[in-house]
């Protein structure tokens, strides 16, 4: 391939440095590829409570169900990345066909390709930004290679800035790298709003932008979009703070949106038709009270905090619009470190398409990886939001018991390590928080902190027909701020009841080699 040589290194840096071990916890403990070492004191607490070791060691503490893949496409939540060709961060970052591979690879079914002219021909960057860029047709090429005749659908969101005499090509180069795989027109004999992924499997669907026609606006009247942009840079417990980057950034903005009020993006015809089911439009006000017959399959396409302005009073009203018209919901663009919203918000309400910057394993990423572990990249939606099971949830009682640590890493040099567990339970609507007492191990062995922890028990409440998140982390304790060594993540839908050796991450979603041993137990109120 043309661009082999270019994508062998990148390919291994993402690996080693983004890579994540999540699936670990869907798999036994100790595997043919990996031994698990316990304490001699985990060893005896498990024979005193009638358990085998064996036996415990031979079970996944996450166990994710199949997915049913003949609802339409609007049914789903699907694993989403934004930006997808940066290495690394949003202003200096560097482009690489690599990084689509490299989602790809661990599940992402959209992707996002922001297309620019120049004098090589068409390239993938992050305009108005330092970054770097890769040719488009590379990006393509790479596309198509990661999706296989049995994978679940991938969506291509196309930011195109590219002029209408140009967009030809980008055809031309789309149809080239995909062939067959590209979706050109509707699947025969299916109605369009019953097409589901079964319909669609080894195939690629592009997001193609759509512009209505402009309608005279109103005194005070304007989309969303801008109705919103005063408040971009809000935070929110997952976002970025202030820093001298950020006012660069919004500079960057301000001219890209001068640019746009001067000249209308326009779609040629030859590129729209390629928005078969997704035609993506940025919307308008009251978008979500509006029934958009025209073209077929509009998809809205949002930003963070303009959507997040509509929860509080038209929650509602919005799932109601993501049961006929998919959605994706775009990061705030000060987010110039790369971190990531929290996706629960925008999944209660509907929305499909929840795109995260990959690169960056923090509390947002966390709980996408619980989600779509162990699936196919698409995730059917909470029942109620697709208009099934109203008015049969009720009221669960999680219960959670934490013995001991067995083997968790350390910086060379440490003596001895001061350390309790954090758990959360993140809910749409809420987060439960529970600590143990500290527990201290006075020598550490070279095979890593052994910790026993007493009493070390909580129980917490939930909506069973609400999105259910557990996170749990072991935190050093510490003089000043305390520091997150090693997490778990899942849903609790998925959790498995009963005595559990939980193989823990490290705060860059690596196996640590470290377990806990935990206790979890689900009963209806």
């Amino acid at each position: 391939m043309e661009f082999g040589d270019e994508i062998v290194d990148p390919l291994r840096r993402l690996a080693e440095e983004y890579g994540l071990d999540t699936p670990v916890n869907t798999e036994a403990p100790r595997t043919e590829a990996h031994d698990v070492r316990l304490s001699s004191e985990i060893v005896a607490f498990i024979e005193e409570q009638g358990e085998s070791v064996d036996e415990l060691l031979g079970r996944p503490v996450v166990h994710p169900p199949p997915i049913d893949n003949s609802f339409p496409l609007t049914s789903y939540y699907i694993s989403s990345s934004h930006n997808t060709y940066l290495l690394s961060r949003q202003l200096l970052g560097r482009s690489s066909t690599a990084s689509y591979t490299h989602v790809l690879t661990r599940g992402a079914r959209t992707v996002e390709i922001d297309v620019w002219p120049s004098s090589r021909g068409p390239i993938v960057t992050h305009g108005y930004t330092f970054s770097t860029s890769v040719p488009f047709k590379s990006v393509c090429v790479a596309i198509g290679d990661e999706v296989k005749p049995d994978d679940w659908p991938v969506f291509v969101s196309l930011e195109c800035h590219v002029g209408i005499d140009g967009q030809e090509e980008l055809v031309e180069i789309m149809k080239g790298a995909w062939g067959e795989k590209l979706v050109v027109r509707e699947v025969e004999d299916v109605p369009g709003n019953a097409v589901a992924p079964k319909d669609l499997m080894g195939r690629i669907l592009v997001m193609v932008e759509y512009y209505p026609q402009a309608a005279p606006k109103k005194k005070n009247e304007d989309d969303d979009e801008s109705s919103s942009s005063s408040n971009s840079s809000s935070s929110s417990p997952l976002s970025d703070s202030e820093s001298p980057e950020s006012k660069i950034l919004e500079a960057l903005h301000l001219r890209k949106k001068i640019e746009r009020e001067n000249k209308r993006p326009i779609i040629s015809e030859a590129l729209n038709k390629l928005g078969v089911y997704a035609h993506s439009m940025k919307p308008k006000k009251n978008w979500f009270l509006q029934e958009l017959l025209h073209p077929a399959h509009i998809l809205i396409n949002i930003s963070e905090p303009a959507l997040r302005e509509l929860f509080s009073s038209h929650s509602t009203k919005l799932i109601s619009h993501a049961q006929k018209h998919m959605r994706r919901v775009y990061p705030r663009g000060t987010r110039i470190k790369s971190s990531n919203l929290n996706p629960i918000e925008f999944w209660r309400d509907g929305s499909q398409v929840v795109s995260l910057n990959w690169q960056t394993y923090d509390k947002g990423m966390q709980i996408n990886e619980a989600m779509f572990v162990g699936s196919p990249g698409w995730v059917l939606k909470l029942a109620k939001l697709i208009g099934l099971g109203e008015g049969m949830g009720g009221r669960l009682k999680l219960s959670g018991r934490f013995a001991g640590l067995s083997s968790l890493p350390v910086s060379e040099g440490t003596n001895s390590q001061d350390a309790y567990i954090r758990a959360e339970l993140i809910t749409s609507g809420n987060e439960l928080k529970w600590r143990s007492a500290t527990s201290k191990c006075a020598s550490i062995p070279e095979t890593g902190v052994d910790l026993m922890f007493d009493n070390a028990t909580f129980e917490w409440e939930y909506n069973s027909d609400d999105l259910t998140f557990l996170r749990v982390l072991i935190v050093k304790d510490e003089f000043g701020k305390d520091e997150e060594l090693a997490l778990f993540c899942a849903r609790v839908d998925h959790l498995q009841q009963g005595w559990r050796l939980i193989r823990l991450l490290s705060m860059k979603g690596k196996d640590t080699g470290a377990t806990l041993l935990a206790k979890f137990a689900i009963e209806a109120i």
